[in-house]
C-alpha cells in the first residue's frame, strides 16, 4: 500500500486527484478538510481515503494533521499540496494589505507549513512533493487579479528552492501549472469580482467593460480529468519533470510574451475603445 497526503481535499482539483488515487486502489489517502467535512467525498470513496481535520494557517493545525498520519504508517510516498484560496481585487483601493496577507498566507505560507510539518515522514528515494501553482505564477499579471498572482509566484518561488533544497536527499518536487478547470475558485473570483465592481470608486467603467470578457473566461474551464491526468504522470513517473503545465488559457499564453510596456499601453487603448463602444450601446452611464 501506498500512501498519499492531499491538502486541499474539499476543493474541486484535489478531490478529483483523491477519487482517482483512491479508484486505483493501490493508496491509502490523507484528504484534508478544514470547515466543511468530506461527507460527499467519503460517500463516494473507499474507506482508504482517510479525512485529516487541517489548517493551512495554523503550524500546530498542520503538526496535528502529521501526527495523525502516523497513526497508519511512518512514510508518505506523496505530498500534494493543492489547498489554496482566490479572490480578485485593487492593490490601492480600501484596504489591499489584510488580502495580500490572507492570500499569501494561505496559497505559500500554508503550503511551506504543512511541508514543515510531513517533512519527518518524507524518504529519499521514495517520496516526492507535488506543489500545486498557476498559470498565474508564470504569466504577467492581469488587471485585478494580481494579489492571487503574487501568491502564486510567490509558490513558484518557494517550490523551486524546495526542489534545489531537497534535491540533495532525493526527494523531487515538482510542480503542476494548471489553468482555468472546474473549481471552487470560480465562485472566488467571481465573488472577489463583484465585491470590487460594488466598492470601486476609480474602476467602475474598466470592470463594466472587463466583465464580459472575465464571462467568456469562467464559462470555459478545462474538464477536471486533464488536471488529473497530468498530476498522475507526476505522481507515477520514475523520472518526473520538474514542472507540468496543463489547461494553460490560450489567449493568455499568446499575449504573455508581448513586452510589459506594449502590454500596458493595450490595455489602456482597449479599455478606451471598449468604454466608446459600451457609451454608444448605452451600457455605460
Amino acid at each position: 500500500m501506498k500512501y498519499a497526503f492531499v491538502s486541499g481535499g474539499a476543493g474541486g482539483i484535489a478531490g478529483a486527484i483523491i477519487r482517482e488515487l483512491d479508484r486505483r486502489g493501490e493508496w491509502t489517502v490523507f484528504a484534508t478538510y478544514h470547515r466543511k467535512p468530506l461527507t460527499e467525498l467519503q460517500e463516494e470513496c473507499s474507506d482508504r481515503v482517510i479525512p485529516v481535520q487541517l489548517d493551512i494557517t495554523s503550524q500546530e493545525s498542520c503538526d496535528a494533521a502529521a501526527e495523525k498520519v502516523k497513526e497508519y504508517t511512518d512514510t508518505l510516498d506523496v505530498l500534494c499540496n493543492f489547498a489554496g484560496v482566490h479572490t480578485m481585487a485593487s492593490l490601492v483601493e480600501g484596504d489591499p494589505v489584510p488580502t495580500l496577507e490572507w492570500i499569501i498566507n494561505t496559497n505559500c505560507l500554508g503550503m511551506a507549513r504543512v511541508t514543515k510539518a510531513m517533512f519527518p515522514l518524507l524518504k529519499g528515494g521514495q517520496s516526492r512533493i507535488i506543489n500545486c501553482s498557476s498559470e498565474c505564477g508564470w504569466m504577467q499579471p492581469q488587471p485585478f487579479n494580481s494579489p492571487y498572482a503574487i501568491s502564486k509566484f510567490a509558490v513558484e518561488a518557494y517550490t523551486i528552492g524546495l526542489r534545489r533544497e531537497l534535491a540533495f536527499l532525493d526527494i523531487p518536487v515538482i510542480k503542476i501549472q494548471p489553468g482555468s478547470f472546474e473549481s471552487g475558485m470560480h465562485g472566488e473570483a467571481t465573488d472577489g469580482y463583484t465585491k470590487l465592481a460594488e466598492s470601486t470608486t476609480h474602476y467602475k467603467d474598466v470592470l463594466a467593460i472587463m466583465k464580459p470578457l472575465m464571462s467568456i473566461a469562467m464559462s470555459h474551464p478545462h474538464p477536471m480529468e486533464k488536471v488529473v491526468n497530468t498530476t498522475m504522470k507526476a505522481i507515477y513517473s520514475k523520472h518526473p519533470r520538474i514542472n507540468y503545465r496543463t489547461g494553460t488559457d490560450l489567449y493568455l499564453a499568446v499575449i504573455d510574451p508581448i513586452p510589459g510596456k506594449i502590454m500596458d499601453y493595450g490595455y489602456k487603448v482597449f479599455m478606451d475603445v471598449g468604454a466608446k463602444v459600451m457609451r454608444k450601446l448605452g451600457k455605460l452611464d
